[in-house]
């Protein structure tokens, strides 16, 4: 499928899919009838997203992989270049937390500065507002240990180190735990997005354990953050 933009920056490219756009934008239109601030969500899930995604990105790249940035509509994807098992799992960990982390430096750093300069009403505050919770409540949300969110390749590579023969079984338990309780907790509190999407992670995980046969190894490892907007599903 054709992208629909592609760029480069930090010379790395960036794709960018027409679902990441409708996406956003189903989600800007939850509890908001103004179409300036539709455009400016968007805007907002954008940019946060390229951040995250940056700070995966440039890390692996500084261990010496090719990476590349693809924005679609389950969020983010970075492709590494190296495979898993050239890669530790302690580098692999740290590549993990970068993105989040960097979201997180982000949205304190616009709050740092909009601190300085305001206060500020209408569609500045709006952005303003938004850039923070999105990149802080985002970064703390992708390090919940689910898989595929950054706490699952946390978790995973935690284990690998720990306990590199059980690793696999571990990881699956750990997993559909915390898909479990997060199902539960989305449900107990209505928030029927974040529902749907750890009902999805819950079935994965059951999936791949009454799976026999091992998954297909890919040539390359490419590593997924899919991203919650916990602003919206309080609406």
């Amino acid at each position: 499928m054709v992208p629909l933009l592609s760029f480069s920056l930090f010379r790395i490219r960036v794709t960018v899919r027409g679902s990441f756009l409708l996406m956003a934008a189903v989600l800007g239109l939850i509890g908001r009838q103004d179409p300036m601030s539709v455009v400016a969500w968007v805007a907002i899930v954008f940019v946060s997203i390229l951040v995250h995604e940056l700070g995966h990105a440039l890390t692996a790249r500084k261990m010496g992989a090719a990476v590349e940035i693809e924005l679609n509509g389950v969020g983010g994807l970075t492709r590494w270049s190296i495979p898993a098992n050239e890669l530790g799992p302690g580098r692999r960990a740290l590549v993990a937390a970068a993105g989040s982390a960097v979201g997180v430096v982000f949205g304190g750093l616009v709050w740092l500065i909009a601190s300085q300069f305001g206060p500020y009403s209408g569609m500045t505050r709006f952005v303003i507002d938004n850039l923070i919770r999105v990149n802080v409540l985002w970064g703390l949300i992708n390090w919940v240990p689910i898989r595929p969110l950054d706490g699952g390749h946390l978790i995973q590579a935690l284990l690998e180190k720990l306990a590199p023969q059980r690793a696999a079984t571990i990881a699956r338990v750990v997993f559909m735990v915390t898909a479990g309780l997060a199902l539960a907790w989305a449900i107990s509190t209505r928030r029927i997005f974040i529902a749907v999407l750890a009902g999805w992670m819950l079935m994965s995980e059951l999936n791949t354990g009454q799976s026999r046969r091992p998954p297909t190894p890919f040539p390359d490892l490419s590593y997924e953050s899919t991203d919650v907007d916990p602003d919206d599903t309080d609406n």
